[in-house]
């Protein structure tokens, strides 16, 4: 019987019959046919056990065997094309065009004895199978060679009776019977097909809702380690200068004989250092709170500080000599602004710990870039070194991070910082 629900699983490289894999049974065996091939053959060939029952399954065709009696002889001989092609059906889904061969072979030998309409629908069903599973070139075969005969046997009828009439007639018969079937196994394919697009597509949509999703992740993994290491940046930055400021203070006021003035005045630079720290720690946390995300995290002032800078140095115990040079005019953005003093502080508080007690500090600004140079010689016995390094990665992360260079190195026993960072806000990154 026809079927429409079947599926394709062909692969369109071979004419000699499908190229699949094996088929399992209900019971998740690998079998040769189908438990449903199975039922369709068994209702298929019930079916024609009953119309010949009934005896409805003649088609009152003469005979093609030589001296056979179709009315004389029983009925009951086209159960033997019948059952040849009742076990075609089994295999007609892995094998559909030996099926299909095997279906015509008992087709012509029905016919042989006049023919019925019980093997007819055996042959319908093997026909389908072929334009549902055979491969593109077999169909078109298929198809090529049941056209070719319906227009031969449609002018083969319209020759005999003389009538175009005859070969309409018959053409259209012939046609409906030979290529219905392959015209409905066509369009269940293209149906199959087109339920296959869509399923990749759905895919297709599927992966890359979870790639996007993927990038999504780590562009938030991203976000969240650059405000990370931003934070890490500015509480070394904030809290750094101050605590070596209290350090070398309290070493210096330990380290020597007990002096009450000194003392006080060395506790006085302690009590300094640590509340600007808790200000800066203030200003920061207050930042951190707020909702503002136009610029790069920074806080506290900008150049506009720096004398105070250069004074909390010297209290420290560090003599800066500062030169400026360039076009000063212009209004830096405040992220450079704000980084500019957060170098230049991070650099006279090394120079404070490991140089010699004086420092140069240099800003040359051109329009487009500003420029700044921190140098202090290095005692010949090295200062044990007392910090991470931290120090350095923060301010070359903190130039980078503006579009900017970085670099620091010693050379002829003096050791030298230098950053340029961008002058206008269009070159920031």
């Amino acid at each position: 019987m026809l079927r429409v629900g079947q599926t394709s699983d062909q692969s369109d490289t071979s004419f000699g019959g499908r190229a699949g894999t094996p088929h399992c049974g209900d019971t998740g065996g690998v079998t040769l046919f189908r438990r449903r091939d199975a039922l369709s053959a068994a209702v298929t060939v019930a079916l024609g056990i009953l119309l010949i029952a009934l005896g409805v399954a003649g088609l009152d065709s003469p005979p093609l065997l030589p001296g056979w009696d179709a009315e004389q002889s029983s009925r009951w001989w086209h159960l033997v094309p019948l059952a040849v092609g009742g076990i075609a059906m089994l295999f007609e889904r892995k094998r559909p065009l030996l099926s299909f061969a095997v279906g015509t072979a008992a087709l012509l030998g029905d016919f042989a004895i006049g023919g019925s309409l019980a093997v007819l629908l055996v042959w319908w069903d093997l026909l389908y199978a072929v334009g549902l599973h055979a491969s593109t070139r077999a169909r078109n075969i298929i198809t090529a060679v049941m056209v070719t005969g319906t227009l031969a046997v449609a002018t083969a009828a319209a020759e005999h009776d003389r009538d175009f009439a005859s070969f309409l007639l018959v053409a259209l018969q012939v046609g409906a019977v030979v290529l219905v079937p392959l015209w409905w196994a066509w369009g269940v394919r293209q149906g199959h097909e087109l339920a296959a697009v869509a399923s990749e597509r759905a895919r297709l949509e599927a992966e890359r809702a979870t790639t996007l999703s993927r990038l999504a992740e780590l562009d938030r993994a991203e976000a969240v380690a650059a405000e990370r290491s931003a934070m890490a940046r500015e509480l070394h930055d904030v809290i750094s200068s101050h605590l070596s400021a209290i350090a070398i203070h309290s070493a210096a006021a330990l380290a020597a004989p007990a002096d009450r003035d000194r003392d006080r005045a060395a506790l006085g630079q302690v009590r300094a250092a640590s509340l600007a720290s808790l200000e800066e720690m203030r200003t920061m946390i207050t930042l951190l709170r707020s909702d503002t995300t136009a610029e790069p995290l920074t806080t506290g002032d900008g150049l506009s500080a720096l004398p105070e800078l250069v004074a909390w140095a010297g209290d420290a115990g560090l003599s800066v000599t500062v030169t400026n040079r360039g076009d000063h005019n212009s209004v830096l953005p405040t992220a450079v602004d704000q980084s500019a003093l957060r170098i230049i502080r991070e650099a006279l508080t090394n120079a404070l710990k490991y140089g010699t007690g004086t420092a140069s500090l240099a800003i040359v600004a051109d329009g487009t870039a500003v420029t700044i140079t921190v140098d202090n010689r290095i005692p010949t016995v090295a200062t044990p070194a007392t910090g991470g390094g931290t120090g350095l990665v923060s301010m070359q992360e903190r130039a980078v991070s503006l579009g900017g260079t970085f670099s620091a190195g010693e050379h002829a026993g003096r050791w030298t910082v230098q950053a340029r960072l961008p002058a206008s806000r269009a070159a920031l990154r």
